[in-house]
């Protein structure tokens, strides 16, 4: 590679890790029920640790993105790079970090989440050892020794993990199908059906969560209490009005009912949508400059 497309590279990996930190932030920085935002921190989780994390993970998707133009694994060891106690985006960055690796190669959105499923299957023995580690200092109460699967083993690919996971865990059955709910983000944020992106967003989180009960809430409280959520988001109205907002927001934190696997999806979305932009827009991927690296 020569300078000039070396140079090329790094400035579009660069971008690709600002819009994936980017979308987090924007996530976080939506009101919705039950997560934090600026106007509410959360006994598990503080606004201030959300967006710290957020910007952690700036070099890590940059560093995916040039990892992924070379075709080099593994991809959790950027993870396990920026996880620590307060570490708050883990979900978030399981979802983003294949995206991250697949946007150097894909042209568009199709092609990027083609590409995240081939890269997603071919997380092996490396990656889990590096996901276990970031496990371990996260330590969420909720992981552990299942019926079929001791998630503290070895000998396993993350490949198996996640697909182990699909059954209880909205976040990897997200990465193994293929980011559907994302896409479905992403298509409501474009189409923008209520008044502000903010409020489109809004809509968004609620028409997830009344569809898929929540896998954070069914992990710490039972099944039964996510399916039960998610039956009152189905009770607000497709442009969720100020004082529906805060109603539901205020009986989940009362409860201590976090939404948090929806709002990863939600930031998923979000990431779809800002990298959109860059392919649409900005920056063309390093493959579009240049035909040898197509098969």
């Amino acid at each position: 590679m020569g300078t000039e497309e070396l140079v090329d590279l790094y400035r579009f990996c660069s971008r690709v890790g600002l819009s994936l930190s980017v979308a987090s932030i924007v996530e976080a920085s939506i009101p919705k029920p039950g997560n934090a935002s600026p106007f509410q921190d959360l006994e598990t989780v503080a606004f201030r640790d959300i967006i710290l994390s957020a910007m952690k993970l700036r070099e890590s998707y940059t560093e995916a993105c040039v990892r992924g133009y070379n075709r080099e694994l593994p991809l959790m060891d950027l993870l396990y790079r920026v996880t620590d106690k307060r570490f708050a985006l883990l979900g978030t960055a399981m979802l983003l970090l294949p995206l991250a690796y697949s946007s150097p190669t894909s042209r568009d959105l199709k092609a990027l989440l083609t590409t995240s499923s081939q890269v997603i299957r071919s997380l092996g023995n490396e990656d889990w050892k590096w996901f276990k580690k970031s496990l371990e200092i996260i330590s969420p109460s909720y992981l552990g020794k299942t019926e079929k699967m001791d998630y503290r083993q070895e000998d396993l690919s993350l490949w198996q993990v996640l697909n182990w996971s699909t059954m209880f865990d909205p976040v990897p059955r997200e990465m193994v199908s293929g980011y559907p709910n994302s896409l479905d983000v992403f298509q409501i944020l474009s189409a923008r059906p209520c008044e502000t992106f903010v409020s489109s967003a809004q809509f968004a989180f609620l028409h997830l969560l009344s569809r898929i009960p929540d896998g954070l809430i069914s992990r710490k409280w039972g099944h039964r209490v996510a399916i039960n959520v998610s039956s009152m988001a189905r009770r607000i109205l497709h442009c969720p009005l100020e004082h529906e907002l805060e109603f539901f927001n205020e009986f989940l934190v009362r409860r201590k009912l976090n939404p948090g696997s929806t709002a990863d999806l939600i930031a998923s979305g979000i990431a779809l949508y800002e990298l959109h932009e860059l392919y649409t827009h900005d920056f063309r991927s390093p493959l579009q400059r240049g035909c040898d690296r197509v098969t």
